[in-house]
C-alpha cells in the first residue's frame, strides 16, 4: 500500500489554503496571472482528487464530498474574482472570502477525512501485524516441514541405501571370517583324519584276524563285535571330516527339480513310513514360460544334501508327522545381484530349532545328537556353496522347520540331454 493514500486530507487542505492565498494576492494586486494561477491550481487539484486512491469506503465517500465541494468552491470563487476585476472596487478581500462558503466546508471535510485516514492507518497496521504473525507462523511451519522432510529423506536414504550396504558389509565380513575359520579347520581336520585313518585301518585288519580265532557267542567275541562297530563309526567320522576338508568338485548336469524329489521319495519313503512319517512331494509350479524348473547341479551331491536334511527333519519329528519336498522359483540376490533361482525346500512338522541352537547351526562339530559328528549341515552348506547357491532355513519352535537349497535357475540347453533318470 502507498503511504500517500493516508495523507490525502493534508494535501487537499494545503492546496485549498494555497488557493485562498492566491485569491488574496489577486484582490490586492489585481494581477491577471494570479487569477490564471487560481484556475490552474484548482483544475490540478480536481484532477489529483479524481486520480487518488483510498483505502476504505468511508474515505472514498468523504473524498467524493470534497470533490463536489471543491467544484462549487472553485466555480463561486472564479465568479467573484471576475466581478472583482470588472468592478475595480468593492468588498474587501475578507468579505470576498466570506462569500465563498465552500472553503470552510472543504476544510471540515478534510478534518473528517484525516480522522478516517488515521482509523484506516491503524486498521492497516493491525492487519499488517496480524498478517506478519500469520506469515511467521507459516514460515515456522515450513521450516519444521523442511526439517521433517530432511530427516525423513535422510532416514529413507539410510534405510534404502546405507543400511543394506552396511548389512551386506557385515554379512560379507562374517562370511569371510567363517570361510577363514573353515579353511584353517579344514586343513587341520584333513591332517588329523589322515593320521587317524592309517592306524585305524591297521586296527581293523588285526581285529578281523582276532575275531576269526574267537568262539562265537563268547564274551570275547561280543567285545570284538562292539569294537568293530565303533571302528566303523570312527571310519565314518573320518570320512565326514575328509569330505568336509576336501569337498569334491561337482560334476554338473541339467536336471529338473522334480526328478530329484521323485527319486528321494522312492529311496526314503518306505523307511520313513515305519515311524509314521509321510514323505510328500508337492507339485512343482512351472516356470515363467510354462516349462519345468531346471537346475544345473551334481545330482549325487545335491541328493546327499537333501538326504541329510530329510533325516534331520525325521529326527525332529520323531513319530507321526509329515515331510514335504517342494520346489519353487523366485528372484533372489546371489553374489550381490538379483538372480532367478530355484529353491528346493524340505518342510517338516517337527519341534523346530531353539534360538540357542540356531546361533551355532552351521558350526562344524557342533551337534545336539549323542552320536552325531556335527558336520552334516556344514558339509551340506559347503556343497551348496560349491554350486553357486546358498542354504537357508526358517523355523518356529513347536511348529516346524523349512530348509531351502537356493540354486541358480537355468534354461534347458537344446544340445544337452537332461539326466532325468538319476540312476544312470
Amino acid at each position: 500500500m502507498q503511504s500517500e493514500s493516508f495523507h490525502l486530507a493534508d494535501h487537499v487542505e494545503s492546496s485549498v489554503l494555497n488557493l485562498n492565498e492566491t485569491v488574496l494576492r489577486f484582490d490586492l494586486r489585481k494581477d491577471p496571472t494570479d487569477e490564471a494561477h487560481f484556475h490552474k491550481e484548482g483544475e490540478e487539484l480536481k484532477q489529483w482528487i479524481r486520480k487518488s486512491s483510498v483505502n476504505t469506503p468511508r474515505e472514498l465517500d468523504l473524498l467524493n464530498q470534497i470533490e463536489a465541494a471543491l467544484e462549487a468552491y472553485v466555480t463561486r470563487t472564479s465568479r467573484l474574482l471576475e466581478e472583482r476585476a470588472q468592478a475595480g472596487s468593492g468588498p474587501s478581500p475578507k468579505e470576498v472570502l466570506e462569500k465563498v462558503e465552500n472553503k470552510g466546508q472543504i476544510l471540515d471535510l478534510c478534518t473528517r477525512l484525516k480522522a478516517a485516514e488515521r482509523a484506516g492507518l491503524n486498521q492497516f497496521v493491525e492487519d499488517s501485524h496480524e498478517a506478519l504473525g500469520g506469515l511467521q507462523r507459516r514460515v515456522m511451519a515450513l521450516v519444521a516441514l523442511v526439517l521433517i522432510l530432511g530427516f525423513t529423506a535422510t532416514r529413507l536414504i539410510y534405510s534404502v541405501k546405507i543400511a543394506p550396504l552396511r548389512a551386506q558389509l557385515v554379512e560379507s565380513r562374517a562370511i569371510i571370517e567363517r570361510q577363514e575359520k573353515l579353511a584353517s579347520l579344514g586343513t587341520l581336520a584333513a591332517g588329523v583324519a589322515h593320521e587317524i585313518r592309517n592306524p585305524l585301518t591297521a586296527i581293523n585288519v588285526r581285529l578281523h584276524s582276532l575275531k576269526r580265532t574267537l568262539v562265537r557267542g563268547s564274551s570275547e567275541h561280543e567285545d570284538a563285535t562292539v569294537i568293530d562297530q565303533e571302528i566303523q563309526r570312527l571310519d565314518r567320522i573320518v570320512r565326514d571330516v575328509l569330505h568336509f576338508a576336501r569337498p569334491a568338485e561337482p560334476r554338473q548336469t541339467t536336471i529338473t527339480a522334480g526328478s530329484l524329489f521323485n527319486r528321494l521319495q522312492g529311496l526314503l519313503g518306505s523307511e520313513l513310513e515305519k515311524a509314521s512319517i509321510r514323505l510328500n512331494v508337492a507339485p512343482s509350479p512351472p516356470g515363467t514360460s510354462g516349462s519345468p524348473l531346471w537346475i544345473r547341479v551334481d545330482p549325487q551331491q545335491i541328493e546327499q544334501v537333501l538326504i541329510n536334511l530329510i533325516q534331520n527333519a525325521a529326527e525332529s519329528i520323531g513319530r507321526h508327522g509329515t515331510i514335504t519336498l517342494r520346489a519353487r522359483s523366485t528372484l533372489m540376490a546371489l553374489a550381490g545381484q538379483a538372480t532367478p533361482v530355484v529353491i528346493l525346500e524340505v518342510i517338516d512338522t517337527g519341534k523346530g530349532i531353539p534360538l540357542e541352537v540356531q546361533e551355532r547351526l552351521f558350526d562344524p562339530f557342533f551337534t545336539t545328537k549323542e552320536a552325531g559328528t556335527g558336520l552334516g549341515l556344514s558339509i551340506a552348506a559347503r556343497i551348496v556353496e560349491k554350486h553357486g547357491g546358498a542354504l537357508q532355513y526358517q523355523t518356529e519352535v513347536h511348529r516346524g522347520t523349512t530348509f531351502g537349497i537356493v540354486l541358480p535357475r537355468v534354461e534347458k540347453d537344446a544340445d544337452e540331454v537332461a539326466t532325468e533318470n538319476l540312476t544312470h
